[in-house]
């Protein structure tokens, strides 16, 4: 896992590649794209209400399908920060300032 650090709102979080096998190890849909959100510990990513399960597909308007991926949007973003997620079979989309 990587955990995500900083002053944006996955700080906190712990996250994986999002692989089929990943997935049914988590009870998240095997099909779906992005990165798995596994742990969440005290910070902006708890702030926000982010839960294990959850899966980022999008910041700031870039899909996101790899760890690598994410911690490059972490680095880009600034202090305004849109945040698609899904958790279940909701697709959560929000903006948050960090």
């Amino acid at each position: 896992p990587r955990a995500i650090s900083g002053r944006n709102p996955l700080g906190g979080a712990s996250v994986v590649n999002l692989s089929p096998a990943v997935a049914s190890q988590n009870g998240a849909d095997p099909f779906a794209a992005g990165v798995l959100v596994t742990k969440v510990d005290a910070g902006f990513a708890q702030t926000i209400g982010l839960q294990p399960g959850d899966i980022i597909r999008e910041i700031n308007g870039q899909k996101i399908a790899s760890t690598g991926e994410l911690a490059a949007a972490m680095q880009a973003g600034g202090h305004d920060w849109s945040l698609s997620i899904q958790r279940g079979a909701r697709l959560i989309t929000a903006r948050f300032r960090a």
